[in-house]
């Protein structure tokens, strides 16, 4: 009986920061406060399987690259719950009522040169292509520096609309799409090890050949999803 009972508190000193993460995450998705926006997103972008992929836990600092409208920017604050730090890089959060968050700072840059302390997380999503069609930015330069802002312990994830096998960056312009291989191998290449990917996003019946932007296409793109961990 004794053996059982050290067994079971075992287990449950395992399991409950595991369910406590859990009900954070639900917690956050859920919340009344978010903008029906945002939740009208959730059954395409799925942030209860993303977001136990980033894990996030109290006081880390998450970095959300190239943050868009702060779709992740608002979840990630949420989760955190003022511990810890956001940056909401080129993040146009006017439109986002977060003030009770006194934790997020929107960087105008892509340099990451105002991050002085290396971070836990740094997080992108359907952003890569656009930085493979901006010819200002160097690609490799900009690795090395998400490479050296990185905690040994962090995560680089990286979301994007997958293209057609074979097809490598060639239609990043036109229709928006990266192949998920070239992604992958560029960052490898860059001194990072796969940690973990997720099908969550994935979808074998998208239309390859279609623009991400057209209605039937909106939402419904295949996705790759990766987690990264620097190689030391």
């Amino acid at each position: 009986m004794k053996r059982t009972t050290l067994l079971l508190s075992c287990l449950f000193i395992i399991t409950a920061p595991l369910l406590s993460y859990a009900n954070s995450i639900s917690h956050s998705i859920n919340s009344a406060e978010r903008s029906p926006q945002d939740k009208s997103r959730d059954a395409t972008r799925k942030p209860s399987d993303i977001l136990a992929l980033v894990d996030i836990k109290s006081n880390m600092t998450i970095v959300d690259f190239i943050a868009g409208r702060g779709y992740y920017t608002d979840l990630f604050a949420r989760v955190l719950n003022n511990s810890g730090k956001v940056y909401s890089v080129k993040g146009k959060l006017d439109k986002r009522d977060l003030s009770k968050f006194t934790n997020i700072s929107v960087l105008p840059t892509l340099d990451l040169s105002e991050i002085k302390a290396p971070v836990d997380r740094i997080f992108t999503a359907l952003n890569y292509h656009d930085i493979i069609n901006k010819k200002s930015i160097d690609r490799q330069k900009l690795l090395k520096t998400i490479h050296s802002k990185l905690k040994n312990d962090g995560y680089f994830i990286v979301i994007d609309h997958n293209a057609i096998s074979g097809s490598g960056i060639s239609q990043t312009k036109k229709l928006h799409r990266v192949e998920n291989t070239f992604v992958l191998n560029e960052i490898i290449n860059a001194g990072f090890t796969l940690d973990r990917s997720s099908t969550a996003l994935a979808n074998p019946n998208d239309h390859f050949e279609l623009d991400v932007w057209q209605e039937n296409t909106k939402g419904k793109t295949d996705r790759f999803v990766y987690r990264f961990k620097k190689r030391n």
